[in-house]
C-alpha cells in the first residue's frame, strides 16, 4: 500500500532542535517524506507539488494555516505539532476543515516540572538569599524553612505542568496547597494536595508558591502586590509561567519593601528588555531567560511526540494530546 506523503513545515531552528535523524529517518520509514523543510511561500507558489500531501510534521516557527495557505494543501488531515502552544497558528478554516491536530505540550511540560522542583528545593535552602550572604561574608543558618513536614508548598493551576509539579513532589515530606477552580475534587484527590480556596489563602500560609496557569486575557495581572504582599516572612515567589500574568511593577514594589521575599522568575513580562528591568539588579531576585521548558536534548522529546502520533494515526487510533477547538482554550 503506498505511504501517505509527509511533509516538514517549520523554521530551520526548530527542525533541527526538535526532530532528532533517528526521528527523521523513522518518519520516512512510515511516510513518503524527502526529510527537509517546505517553507509556506514554496507551497503557496506551487501549490501543485502539494496537492498530495496528508500529513503536516510542525513546530517552532510554523506560519499561520489559513485559508490561503490550506487552500494549497487539499489532502492534509494531520498536523502534528512537535512543540507547545498552537493557538497562534490555527484559523476558522482550519477548525472547519476537520484537520487532526496533536501538540507535544505535555512533553514540554516535563523539563518545566523538573526545573520548579528544583527551585522549590533550592528555594526551601533559600540556596541563592545565602550565596548572596556568603559573598558578603554573613555566615548564617536563620530562615531556612527547610524541606520537611510544616514546609508548605503552593501551586497555581493544575494543567499539564501543575499536576507534574505536585506528582513530583509528593516524594518529599511536605505540605502542598493548589489553587485551581477550575479542577474537580477528584483531581486534588488523586494528586493528595490540599485545595486552597482563594488565592488569597494560598499566599498567606505558602513558604513557596508557583505559578503554572496559562497566559489568557481573564489571567493577566493575575498576581498582584497585594497578594504578595500576603506571603510569610521568608517565603519565595517562583514563576516559569508566563509574565505577564503577573503585575510586574507591583512585584517590584513588593519586593523593594520586602527584602526577605525572594523571586525565582524564568520569565518577566518583556523579555526582549531584560537587561533594563530593575529585576536584573535587585538582590531578591534569581532571573534566568526562559530555560524552564525544553532545551537541549529535551527537545527532542517534543519531536519523538509528533513521531508518535504519527503512528497513532496511521494505525487508526485516537491521538495522545488531540487539540481542539474547544480545550485549545485553556492552553498556555
Amino acid at each position: 500500500m503506498k505511504k501517505p506523503r509527509s511533509i516538514f513545515l517549520l523554521k530551520d531552528y526548530a527542525f533541527e532542535e526538535l526532530y532528532s535523524p533517528s526521528t527523521v529517518a523513522e518518519i520516512a520509514r512510515l511516510t513518503e517524506n524527502d526529510g527537509r523543510i517546505h517553507p509556506a511561500e514554496d507551497i503557496l507558489a506551487h501549490p501543485d507539488d502539494y496537492r498530495d500531501v496528508e500529513i503536516i510534521f510542525s513546530g517552532w516557527g510554523a506560519p499561520v494555516m489559513d485559508a490561503k495557505l490550506l487552500s494549497a494543501l487539499p489532502s492534509l488531515k494531520a498536523f502534528l505539532y512537535g512543540a507547545g502552544s498552537v493557538r497562534s497558528l490555527v484559523s476558522e478554516e482550519f477548525w472547519a476543515r476537520g484537520i487532526r491536530l496533536t501538540s507535544a505540550y505535555t512533553g514540554n511540560a516535563i523539563p518545566v516540572a523538573e526545573y520548579t522542583v528544583a527551585c522549590v528545593v533550592l528555594s526551601l535552602k533559600r540556596a541563592w538569599a545565602k550565596s548572596q550572604e556568603m559573598r558578603a561574608h554573613i555566615h548564617t543558618r536563620n530562615n531556612i524553612p527547610g524541606v520537611y513536614a510544616g514546609s508548605k508548598v503552593g501551586i497555581i493551576s493544575l494543567g499539564a505542568i501543575g499536576r507534574l509539579v505536585c506528582q513530583r513532589l509528593s516524594a518529599f515530606t511536605l505540605d502542598v496547597v493548589a489553587y485551581d477552580p477550575f479542577a474537580g475534587d477528584a483531581v486534588f484527590e488523586e494528586l493528595s494536595v490540599r485545595r486552597a480556596p482563594t488565592l488569597e489563602s494560598l499566599f498567606a500560609e505558602c513558604d513557596i508558591v508557583s505559578l503554572h496557569a496559562p497566559s489568557l486575557p481573564e489571567t493577566k495581572g493575575m498576581i498582584t502586590g497585594e497578594l504578595l504582599e500576603l506571603m510569610p516572612p521568608n517565603a519565595s515567589f517562583i514563576n516559569t509561567s508566563r509574565g505577564a500574568i503577573v503585575d510586574e511593577p507591583a512585584l517590584i514594589r513588593v519586593l523593594n519593601t520586602r527584602p526577605d521575599l525572594f523571586a525565582v522568575l524564568d520569565v518577566i513580562e518583556d523579555e526582549s528588555t531584560a537587561s533594563s528591568s530593575p529585576l536584573m539588579t535587585m538582590p531578591n531576585v534569581f532571573l534566568t531567560p526562559h530555560i524552564a521548558g525544553s532545551a537541549g536534548r529535551e527537545c527532542h522529546r517534543l519531536g519523538d511526540m509528533a513521531l508518535e502520533e504519527c503512528r497513532r494515526y496511521l494505525a487508526g487510533e485516537p491521538a495522545v494530546v488531540p487539540v481542539t477547538e474547544q480545550n485549545i482554550l485553556r492552553m498556555a
